[in-house]
């Protein structure tokens, strides 16, 4: 599997946040319970450091609507996802600045006080 929100749907439909812990996956093991199982149906099932931003509606077999989301690196994207919990609607917000040109306008503003005294 490749596709990032299949696999977030196949854990979702299994039931089971980590299906490798511990085997694949380094965790404590335990004994008596598994506190990866999902016991209830969530609203909203997320996943996040995914190389791009994804949404889907599921639904299961009673009907019941999940909102699945995979959320972008934010260090790489500069991306965040804002979700309206009324609509259940997802969009990405996204910060964008600059910094190289904001940079050299100051490094050019020093300069040219500097000329000037």
């Amino acid at each position: 599997m490749d596709d990032r929100m299949e696999i977030l749907e196949t854990t979702l439909k299994a039931g089971h946040v980590a299906p490798t812990a511990p085997d694949l996956l380094g965790c404590y093991p335990y004994f008596n319970d598994d506190p990866f199982i999902i016991k209830h149906c969530p609203h909203i099932y997320f996943t996040g450091n995914q190389p791009k931003f994804q949404t889907k509606r599921w639904t299961d077999s009673l009907g019941k609507k999940v909102t699945l989301i995979c959320i972008p690196e934010f260090h790489t994207t500069q991306t965040c996802v804002l979700v309206n919990l009324r609509t259940m609607e997802c969009q990405p917000l996204t910060f964008d600045t600059d910094i190289s040109e904001q940079a050299s306008d100051v490094d050019m503003a020093d300069e040219e006080v500097g000329a000037k005294r």
